[in-house]
């Protein structure tokens, strides 16, 4: 995560040159580029492309290079979130916008029909008025181009190199800002090392530029869970790698390095602790809100022998499959669905396999999405929605879920459970309710699912205003306070 290329504010000589250029095509593609203008727009409020797409589809930014004989330019976009690229302002919700600017052969009628085919021969100046043109000069004047690492190529993948690539961030309300100054554009596109500024067209960008540098200073604004660079704080402990085999020290040191990254296996994901051990590593982490402090296991080669082959064939190699694999189960419900195990100091360690509940091959279930009607289908089926209703309207509900026949219909609807919150850390379930006949697995279903759900959301303590045995199974005690119902303190929940 090294510092990005600094800035000096020095006009460079083609400045002039680049922003007539880039009028130039504003004017020549008026039309097409407000079409794309209103599509960018969209995306930097509501962080979704509008469908259908076909107005800008059926309209691109696409035409003859200016300065080379023989070629096409095309102008598209792409877009993420930005939150763990770098430090952030609260609740600033950064999107990361890109400008892609791909060159190819004239031989070719559009750039749908040269496909893959793109050709590196869009000149610098060039390639910026095109991104200035399309992103107009208030945008324009807060973008970035990605500088890609000195002759860096890839035969595998040319058409990732052959383009040239432009950064845009957006904040909470589609304003465009500056990135922070540990921002990692390295991660932004293949082969990038750095950035460099644009020359802002506007006297007032340009002044503030002056005053404060083309990158956000972080210092006041990090998170006290991150070092300087932005990455992950980390306290080592266990063994030292220097004393283990050599393919168990760089796996762990790969791991080490690569767990710091923000991100990659989840932006609830932010480990705290890695605990070194002959044969493996334990990464302890915090999930979302949950107050709960989990462990996951990577076992450490202890020779060569045991990865000789592709895709576990370098250190490297095996922490970035063991991190994909965190990441998807992880995204699909590890914390909830695998093996799960008090350590001695209090941490949840998730191991596999993942272990499914009874009766979850036959139903599923998922958050009712919050509209203004929303459950109807729910009452539909027969079940009481006013409670859940009544929350969602008062701005209390912490969490609303709805169990359906697991089919490709998802039909129908055969049970919901809701919860509020009565305080900033506590939850109250107060709707639990399935359609008459519904197998008891569902109701053990929506407990379990709901009760997760609200620990992810930063509830310590949850209330169930429902008694059942077998809810002990998640850990839910009488309550203590009223001598009835049922209640569990999140942190000590199986």
């Amino acid at each position: 995560m090294s510092r990005p290329t600094e800035y000096d504010g020095t006009p460079s000589n083609g400045v002039p040159e680049i922003v007539a250029m880039a009028d130039h095509i504003a004017s020549m593609y008026a039309d097409e580029i407000a079409v794309y203008q209103d599509l960018l727009r969209h995306i930097a409020v509501d962080r979704t492309s509008p469908q259908p797409r076909r107005p800008v589809d059926d309209h691109p930014v696409e035409g003859p290079s200016l300065t080379v004989p023989g070629l096409r330019i095309h102008v598209r976009h792409s877009y993420q979130n930005a939150a763990d690229l770098g430090s952030f302002p609260a609740e600033a919700n950064p999107l990361l916008l890109r400008i892609h600017v791909q060159g190819f052969s004239d031989e070719y009628q559009d750039r749908k029909a040269a496909r893959s085919n793109l050709v590196d021969s869009v000149t610098d100046p060039e390639s910026e008025a095109w991104t200035r043109a399309l992103l107009g000069q208030r945008w324009a004047d807060y973008a970035y181009e990605l500088v890609r690492t000195p002759k860096q190529t890839n035969t595998a993948k040319p058409m990732l190199f052959a383009q040239r690539v432009y950064a845009l961030l957006l904040d909470a309300d589609g304003e465009p800002t500056l990135a922070p100054d540990n921002f990692a554009f390295q991660r932004v596109w293949n082969g990038i090392d750095s950035a460099r500024k644009f020359i802002p067209t506007s006297s007032a960008v340009a002044a503030h530029l002056v005053a404060v540098g083309p990158f956000l200073k972080t210092a006041d604004i990090r998170d006290p869970n991150t070092e300087a660079d932005g990455g992950w704080r980390l306290h080592i402990t266990g063994d030292d790698t220097e004393t283990l085999p050599t393919p168990a020290a760089a796996t762990a040191r790969s791991l080490i390095r690569r767990v710091r990254v923000r991100g990659p296996v989840s932006s609830r994901f932010r480990p705290t602790r890695v605990h070194v051990e002959l044969d493996q590593v334990r990464v302890y982490f915090r999930w979302a809100k949950n107050p709960n402090l989990f462990a996951m296991t990577l076992r450490l080669p202890q020779s060569g022998d045991e990865s000789s082959s592709p895709p576990l064939d370098t250190p490297d190699s095996i922490v970035a499959v063991c991190l994909s694999n965190w990441r998807e189960n992880l995204r699909t419900g590890l914390l909830v669905w695998g093996q799960r195990t008090r350590l001695d100091d209090g941490a949840v360690h998730i191991s596999w396999p993942i272990t499914e509940m009874t009766g979850s091959r036959q139903h599923r279930v998922a958050a009712v999405p919050r509209h203004d009607t929303s459950g109807s289908w729910l009452a539909r089926a027969g079940l009481n929605i006013g409670a859940a209703r009544e929350a969602l309207e008062s701005g209390v509900l912490a969490c609303w879920l709805q169990a359906h026949v697991d089919n490709r219909e998802a039909r129908p609807f055969v049970g919901h459970a809701a919860a509020r919150w009565i305080d900033d850390t506590t939850a109250r379930i107060d709707v639990l309710e399935v359609v008459s006949g519904t197998p008891q697995s569902v109701v053990t279903q929506l407990v379990h699912s709901i009760t997760h759900t609200l620990a992810n959301a930063g509830a310590r303590a949850i209330e169930l205003h429902f008694t059942d045995e077998s809810f002990a199974k998640f850990g839910y005690v009488p309550n203590p306070t009223s001598g009835h119902d049922m209640y569990l303190d999140v942190t000590t929940m199986p």
